[in-house]
């Protein structure tokens, strides 16, 4: 070949390397394998093609339902109450026959104990006044709250009217109650039902979990609970939870409305040996562990 030939091809071949180092060489610092495919980063970002997992994330959340009995019965168990909901990992509870300012108590013991775990997000929503102040259920929560409100439950035929504390976060609604007692499945069956009522005309098809916790006042098979499982699915065991001395009484319960977001349960255990649960209140506290996905 004629040198001047040799000299244009050298030429021509180093110039293809070059073009070919420059725009499509293999340097695996510089591309991510994402899934079956793999990208170079643009100015230092990572650039995903849309993926519906990479767009939700698991969110493992621990419940407690706990008729605190006044904190004691006259005495002050605050400390043990927070106590327990920080052993076990609380991340929302809900407190019933909680006393507010009142001539029993004249400290606001919902707030009290909130402030004991480090300032948690509190709404209490009295059922009725009582000895000059107030007195009914409280939820409270490790996250900041969106919203909160107070839904009066009538009396009907019973003795006392009722409430329920809902507060919603990022990830869920949650509700706190306690139900009137009486005969088995009245009047709690009536406050049931105003319940369901209210939560379908509000919450059908929520984004978010909606959950309900707290004393029923009666045994599962009851008109109450029967009436509660139509629209609610039930996250805890039917464990015996009263009296705290001698358990003989499933009242207490957590559920899910069915007509929102679904969790999954992923425990139901009652620690032991964290404090003195008969000397802590009549009931015996309720804590169920669930999971969910929601989109980041």
């Amino acid at each position: 070949m004629h040198p001047v030939l040799h000299f244009i091809s050298a030429i021509l071949m180093l110039w293809l390397a070059s073009a070919s180092c420059d725009s499509g060489s293999w340097d695996p610092d510089e591309f991510e394998q994402i899934g079956s495919i793999w990208a170079r980063p643009r100015g230092g970002e990572r650039h995903i093609p849309y993926n519906r997992s990479h767009n939700e994330e698991e969110v493992s959340l621990t419940l407690v339902t706990y008729n605190v009995a006044n904190m004691g019965h006259g005495g002050d168990r605050l400390d043990d109450i927070a106590l327990f909901l920080e052993q076990v990992g609380a991340d929302f509870a809900g407190l019933n026959e909680v006393d507010s300012c009142n001539q029993r108590h004249s400290n606001f013991q919902l707030r009290d104990v909130a402030e004991k775990l480090g300032g948690w997000s509190y709404h209490f929503a009295s059922a009725f006044d009582f000895a000059g102040g107030g007195y009914g259920n409280g939820a409270i929560c490790s996250f900041p709250l969106l919203d909160a409100y107070t839904l009066p439950i009538p009396r009907g035929s019973g003795h006392e009217p009722r409430s329920v504390a809902v507060v919603e976060t990022k990830d869920i609604v949650f509700c706190a109650t306690h139900l009137d007692f009486g005969p088995p499945g009245e009047p709690s069956y009536e406050q049931a039902v105003y319940i369901n009522q209210w939560f379908e005309e509000h919450y059908d098809g929520y984004s978010k979990p909606v959950i309900i916790a707290g004393d029923f006042n009666t045994d599962p098979g009851t008109a109450t609970i029967n009436e509660m499982d139509r629209c609610w699915t039930r996250l805890s065991k039917p464990e015996l939870s009263w009296s705290s001395s001698y358990p003989t009484m499933c009242l207490d319960y957590v559920f899910c409305y069915k007509g929102a977001a679904q969790v999954e349960v992923t425990d139901n255990t009652l620690p032991t040996g964290i404090i003195s649960y008969k000397d802590t209140s009549d009931h015996l506290p309720v804590v169920v562990k669930i999971r969910f996905t929601r989109k980041k």
